[in-house]
Order: C-alpha cells, then sequence, then structure tokens
C-alpha cells in the first residue's frame, strides 16, 4: 500500500513539474484569450508586456548611439522636429538633421546657386548627397514628397525620390537609408494635389519602393491621424499641415519601437545564422564521423 501511495505522489510531483515547466516557457509572450469572458484589464496587462520587452531591446546608451549615429533628411516637417530634438534630453537630442523649409526631392536634384533650395551644413548651403559622408552617418533618414505631388504627381515624386537616394548611395555605398512616410492635413484643408488621398497613396508607393530596395519604412504618419486618413487637430500646430511638439512626441516614441524592433530582428538574424552554422558544423562532424567508422570496419 505504502509503495503505491509513493508512486503516485511521484507521478503527481512530475505532473506538477510539467506545468510549471510550461508555465514558465510561456511567460514571456502573450497568447490569444480562449475564454470570451476575458477581462479589459488582462488585455491591458498583455499589452504592457509585449511594450515593456520591445523597449528593453536597447538601453538608453544604445538608443543614444543608434540616434546620433544617425542623419534626418526633410523639408519643413522635419525642420519642426529638430527644433523639438534639440530641446529634449532624451535619446533623440544628437540627431544630425540635413532639413530646410520648402526642400524636396526635386529641389535636391538642382546645383546649389542662387536661391535653390538646399539644407545647411557648418553654415553653407550643401547637396544632401555631399554633406552625408561629412557627416559620417550610419543611416539616413528621409522624409520628402509633400512639396514634390504637386509639381510631379506620385509616380513622378516616387521616382526622383529614388533617384536622389540613388545620389546618396553613391556617395554612401554603406549608409542604411529608411523612408518616413509623408503626414497628414487636416480635413478637407488639403489643396489640389496636396490632399490626404493622394497623400496616402504616397505612402503606399514609398512602402513599396522600400521594401522593393531593401530599405527601411517609418511609419509617423499613423501615431498623429485621427483614424480617418487626416491630421489630428491636436497635433497640428497652424490649422493646415504642420506639427505640433506633442505631435513629436509621439513621433519620438514611434521611432524608438523602431529602433528596438531594427535591433531585435538583427539580433534574430544573427541567432538565426549561428544556429544555421551549428547545423551545418554538426552534420560536418556526422559525416565526417560516418565516414572515420565506416573506414575502420
Amino acid at each position: 500500500m505504502k509503495k503505491i501511495m509513493i508512486q503516485r505522489k511521484t507521478l503527481l510531483c512530475a505532473a506538477l513539474t510539467t506545468i510549471l515547466t510550461f508555465s514558465n516557457l510561456s511567460g514571456g509572450y502573450v497568447y490569444a484569450a480562449t475564454d470570451e469572458t476575458q477581462t479589459e484589464e488582462s488585455h491591458s496587462k498583455d499589452s504592457q508586456t509585449v511594450e515593456s520587452q520591445t523597449k528593453e531591446v536597447l538601453t538608453a546608451e544604445e538608443l543614444a548611439a543608434y540616434f546620433s549615429d544617425s542623419v534626418f533628411v526633410g523639408d519643413s516637417i522635419m525642420v519642426g522636429f529638430r527644433n523639438y530634438s534639440a530641446k529634449q534630453k532624451s535619446c533623440v537630442h544628437d540627431i544630425q538633421f540635413l532639413a530646410v523649409g520648402s526642400y524636396s526631392a526635386f529641389n535636391a536634384m538642382k546645383p546649389v546657386v542662387d536661391n535653390n533650395v538646399h539644407p545647411m551644413y557648418k553654415g553653407k548651403k550643401c547637396q544632401v548627397w555631399d554633406a552625408i559622408p561629412l557627416i559620417g552617418s550610419k543611416r539616413a533618414f528621409i522624409l520628402l514628397g509633400m512639396n514634390d505631388i504637386s509639381i510631379l504627381g506620385l509616380e513622378g515624386a516616387r521616382d526622383q525620390y529614388k533617384e536622389l537616394i540613388g545620389k546618396i548611395l553613391e556617395t554612401s555605398p554603406d549608409i542604411e537609408i529608411h523612408i518616413i512616410s509623408v503626414t497628414y492635413t487636416l480635413e478637407n484643408q488639403g489643396k489640389g494635389k496636396l490632399n490626404n488621398e493622394n497623400l496616402a497613396q504616397y505612402n503606399v508607393l514609398l512602402q513599396e519602393m522600400a521594401k522593393e530596395n531593401g530599405w527601411g519604412y517609418v511609419d509617423l504618419c499613423t501615431p498623429i491621424s485621427d483614424g480617418k486618413g487626416n491630421l489630428a487637430e491636436e497635433y497640428c500646430s497652424d490649422g493646415f499641415v504642420h506639427l505640433s511638439s506633442s505631435a513629436y512626441t509621439l513621433w519620438e516614441s514611434a521611432l524608438i519601437d523602431y529602433a528596438n524592433a531594427q535591433a531585435a530582428d538583427q539580433k534574430g538574424a544573427e541567432s538565426e545564422a549561428s544556429n544555421d552554422s551549428k547545423s551545418k558544423m554538426d552534420t560536418i562532424l556526422e559525416t565526417n564521423t560516418s565516414q572515420a567508422t565506416k573506414g575502420r570496419e
């Protein structure tokens, strides 16, 4: 009888150990609920878990290094982010900028003469592809197109954009390219071709172009939208298209998430490559062992 009781206790302990083990293994992930009565509070906790994991990929120091090694190129919308970043004590403070009002891919291709619009570097106007190597940036985040659509149309603006990036890669062949989505205007405030329907279509073209060329794409439009394809009023500073400080606060958060996602992808790729290399090495060792065994036979 005692023997049976001991066996039952042993089996019970083993079962509990198995349950606890699988419970611990699932700790880092959020699973879909099977109980329809799951509360909003539990959903909130799950969301917080995912958010904290994303933010822990890079340390504060690593985020600061990531952005200090980046140059942000753009028009007046980017100028607003430059002004915002200069006032922050966070990881975006040391970003380098090549931005100027009315800048566009179309203007970027013009020579640096007279009143042509170009960003300043060390007090002088310059071609963006000449300035980037001098800055020594590892990655370029580019926000252009709003001033191109009315002149070149959607596909023409996209093509001019691609040509500009080609010029940048000629002088900085190792730089990472990250395209930032254009942002919307307030509802019904678009003018001519510069309307939210066109801006949404243009972002699709930019996303496709980024995917086709292996470039990054950052959606900074959606976080400050009203959910209906317009710039939300609380994130507009001029009743038209320019952004408020609160909008740039959301930009900062989105960019940090993007940097963390990039780091996570890179670590995942490195881990996969390491596992693949180990698997190949194991195969070679198994083959050599098998051949050696056959040779002894």
